[in-house]
């Protein structure tokens, strides 16, 4: 049985099928480099708090699915990155640009980029 290629087996799927068009501003993985075009899977997760108390509080975190061999250098914590609403069909209901806030590879080929939308317009 030959072993599995997760980035070009599934992920490549994964991105051709679910992927919208998104412009990352590298200004910590590329200081002084022009603004690019990629793409990536925009999402969120669930996460649960649990208080000292024993209570839980629900939240959810944004997330941004990229397939590293698309990328010559990965973005990272400090860059951003705008997503146009009309590029995610009803997940994104308007423009907005996104800080990242933490970068965590799988391992596979794959990243996941911890996104926080900001208020203020672009640098």
């Amino acid at each position: 049985m030959a072993p599995i290629n997760f980035s070009a087996d599934i992920y490549k799927i994964c991105m051709d099928t679910y992927s919208g068009i998104v412009t990352f501003y590298p200004l910590k993985s590329q200081p002084g480099a022009a603004a690019y075009d990629a793409r990536g899977i925009y999402g969120t997760e669930a996460v649960d708090i649990m208080g000292e108390d024993g209570s839980i509080i629900s939240d959810q975190r944004t997330i941004l699915d990229i397939r590293e061999v698309e990328y010559q250098v990965l973005p990272q914590q400090g860059d951003l990155v705008f997503l146009a609403a009309g590029n995610f069909a009803a997940q994104i209901t308007e423009d907005a640009t996104y800080e990242i806030l933490d970068a965590d590879t799988n391992g596979g080929g794959e990243t996941t980029l911890s996104i926080r939308k900001l208020v203020m317009p672009l640098p």
